[in-house]
């Protein structure tokens, strides 16, 4: 089976550093297979057996490495596709940012993030992805991933448009 990790707010500062060599390294020994890594943002795309905890198997290999605890998100190539390809038509008139939410949000959660206003934003939760448009570019986001992991309660990571299609295309190949 072929999954997307993407490892959480890694490579933004001198702090947090996971070189793509290094993690490609470390999950090729892991026993993953075919392992490719896209820009530095901690993107992995490889394949590997279904388990139950993969994820923790990696979060706990990453922090033995690397000294810090890396939260981990994983899609399936076909779930990675769909959130790919599954961006709400009515958000498509500007550039969009996908949030994806390590777990489920529950529905109070969601109402909870619906009663914040994020004007000019516009944003809506498909599954496990969030997308927001990005009106005033992504460093001005009032619905910034902090504000996302306190309200919904789940760990968030976010990618451009541009990064997920990358992907996506990495998957066809």
């Amino acid at each position: 089976m072929i999954f997307v990790a993407l490892l959480h707010a890694v490579n933004l500062g001198a702090k947090r550093t996971v070189p793509m060599a290094d993690l490609r390294a470390l999950l090729t020994g892991l026993g993953l297979e075919d392992v490719r890594t896209y820009i530095q943002s901690g993107n992995a795309v490889f394949s590997a057996a279904p388990e139950t905890d993969l994820r923790g198997r990696l979060e706990a290999a990453l922090e033995a490495q690397f000294g810090f605890p890396v939260p981990v998100t994983l899609r399936t190539a076909h779930e990675w596709q769909e959130a790919a390809r599954g961006c709400p038509a009515h958000l498509r008139d500007e550039p969009v940012v996908l949030a994806f939410l390590r777990d489920p949000p529950g529905p109070a959660r969601v109402a909870a993030l619906h009663g914040r206003d994020v004007t000019p934003e516009r944003w809506e939760v498909v599954g496990q992805t969030l997308y927001q448009t990005v009106p005033d570019g992504v460093r001005n986001l009032n619905l910034s991933s902090g504000v996302l992991e306190r309200t919904l309660g789940v760990k968030v990571t976010v990618r451009n448009e541009r990064t997920v299609q990358a992907i996506a295309a990495m998957l066809d190949t």
